[in-house]
């Protein structure tokens, strides 16, 4: 059924884009500023018909907490070691399981949501100060998990970052771990959070009766729990009362770091529903409320767009920006293209913002490493042409990997490995040699290229089990995963319904200069 209406919702989502490229870097003109009678809403049922403008990109302050538990950080990484993800048939964290979940809503659009109400800022309102800040990434499994620290109720925790769906949840102390392939009861120790948060300790919980937190992934993993009111402090941006989920019945497979998750994505995949009783919900009845960083740019003075600059480095995961980009040396030029809008909303027609989707002009690659491609499609014998132009695809965080249409693009990118990559039809994944040389593999957006850097195409498994990071999607949905998302500045422009992309200095590129942004 899911396939199916994956089908159903590819052919729908037949949108007129109007490519908007912002070769402003180059000439060092400023990007326009947004003004301060700009309102931004986080979900927009329909693209505005006129082009909006570019948020005017800051460097944030270098508020960010530090490694607030240290020690328990460096215990975890010599229990971890160099141990790989586990290898399932769902590699990694994966988006799949929110897929599913959203078409299950959109089937079930008899009663659909409507979200985020305009609201007028008034003129004290107007004229604050923006707030920004940043915070320093810890990676785990192997490089597949990116967390940040967050203050929560005045307890410390890590979270992971996740621009692919929209709850910010935490376990709590008291919580039941099962197994997630039958159920079974197991020890807590066995889900692999991290420290737990605790309502006792905090002087700021609120509970919010009548509602259950339920969502549930397509590798089994499922969490079930109760909804609060809580203090959430990230990047030194502080919101008093945000709504978030007490997980308390979890089938888990953790990191033995990160106590829960912080999505980022719009407020439209929130999983909250109605009751007490996690058995009573229907996908028809889903509720949504803010996410954290709708209240940050809507309430806490924060400007609507964010940063992500994930790093492959054990030590350092890499730098969460919010209300601006971090201050790291990325190449002059950013690439421009607008978030399309995802579901379509049965009731009233107007398309509903759920992922971080774009729309790409193809993939580069090729075994041969001073390739050149043809990104303008013009005829051009010497070069190599693009694939898979027009691809919608989903910038996401929390997927580890790049799942691509397995038949047309995943399929010739691992044959082009040298050796050639080989499909193990019992994980459908593909294998490769450790010692393999991968591939050329790029990602076209706006007319530039963003090349994946070959360390990061290769994952092991152990010393002699490796897999590409490039995988086939049985459902055909493309992902922009963290294999590809370390090689690249992701600037999530939420006012501006844009993504904005910029190549980072280990891409293999070498920027002329640190680049300001704006300049």
């Amino acid at each position: 059924m899911a396939r199916g209406l994956l089908a159903l919702l590819f052919a729908g989502v037949t949108v007129a884009l109007k490519a908007v490229r912002d070769d402003l870097g180059y000439s060092g003109v400023p990007l326009p500023d947004t003004g301060n009678d700009v309102l931004y809403t986080l979900d927009r049922l329909a693209p505005s018909n006129r082009e909006q403008p570019l948020t005017e990109l800051k460097v944030t302050d270098n508020v960010g907490q530090s490694l607030i538990m240290k020690v328990h950080y460096d215990l975890a990484l010599l229990l971890i070691g160099f141990v790989a993800v586990d290898l399932r048939r769902e590699i990694g964290w994966s988006i799949s399981g929110k897929y599913v979940q959203a078409l299950q809503r959109q089937a079930a659009a008899a009663a659909p949501t409507v979200c985020c109400p305009v609201r007028t800022p008034n003129p004290e309102e107007a004229n604050k100060i923006l707030k920004s800040g940043s915070v320093n990434l810890v990676s785990a499994r192997a490089g597949s998990v990116f967390m940040a620290p967050v203050i929560v109720g005045g307890q410390d925790f890590y979270l992971v970052v996740d621009s692919g769906s929209s709850d910010p949840w935490l376990v709590t102390s008291d919580f039941a771990c099962i197994d997630s392939d039958d159920g079974t009861s197991l020890d807590q120790a066995d889900c692999n959070f991290g420290p737990a948060y605790n309502s006792s300790r905090s002087s700021t919980y609120r509970v919010l009766p009548n509602e259950n937190f339920n969502i549930s992934y397509s590798d089994g993993e499922t969490l079930t729990g109760s909804m609060g009111y809580e203090s959430f402090t990230m990047g030194g941006i502080n919101v008093p009362s945000q709504e978030f989920a007490v997980v308390d019945y979890a089938g888990w497979s953790g990191d033995t770091i990160s106590s829960g998750l912080v999505g980022f994505a719009y407020m439209s995949l929130t999983s909250a529903y109605p009751g007490s009783d996690p058995h009573q919900d229907g996908e028809e009845s889903a509720l949504t409320y803010n996410p954290l960083f709708y209240n940050m740019f809507q309430n806490e003075s924060v400007a609507p767009v964010f940063t992500l600059a994930i790093n492959r480095d054990y030590n350092n995961g890499g730098v969460l920006a919010l209300g601006g980009v971090p201050n790291i040396p990325y190449s002059p030029g950013f690439a421009s293209t607008p978030i399309i809008p995802w579901m379509l909303n049965a009731s009233s027609g107007a398309w509903v913002y759920q992922f971080y989707t774009i729309v790409i002009e193809g993939f580069a690659f090729s075994a041969k490493q001073n390739a050149q491609f043809n990104v303008l499609g013009l005829p051009n014998s010497r070069k190599t042409g693009l694939l898979g132009n027009g691809t919608q695809a989903i910038v996401d965080s929390g997927t580890s990997l790049v799942y691509v249409d397995n038949a047309t693009i995943a399929t010739p990118v691992n044959l082009a490995f040298t050796p050639p990559a080989w499909y193990d039809s019992h994980y459908n994944t593909w294998m490769v040699q450790c010692n393999a040389i991968p591939p050329l593999f790029g990602v076209a957006i706006s007319n530039k290229i963003f090349y994946a850097n070959p360390v990061d195409m290769i994952l092991y498994q152990n010393e002699t089990t490796c897999y590409s990071g490039i995988q086939g999607s049985e459902s055909k949905l493309t992902i922009l995963g963290d294999v590809w998302m370390k090689s690249v500045l992701c600037v999530f422009d939420i006012g501006a319904e844009m993504m904005r992309f910029a190549a980072r200095e280990f891409s293999g590129l070498t920027p002329v200069a640190t680049k300001k942004p704006n300049t």
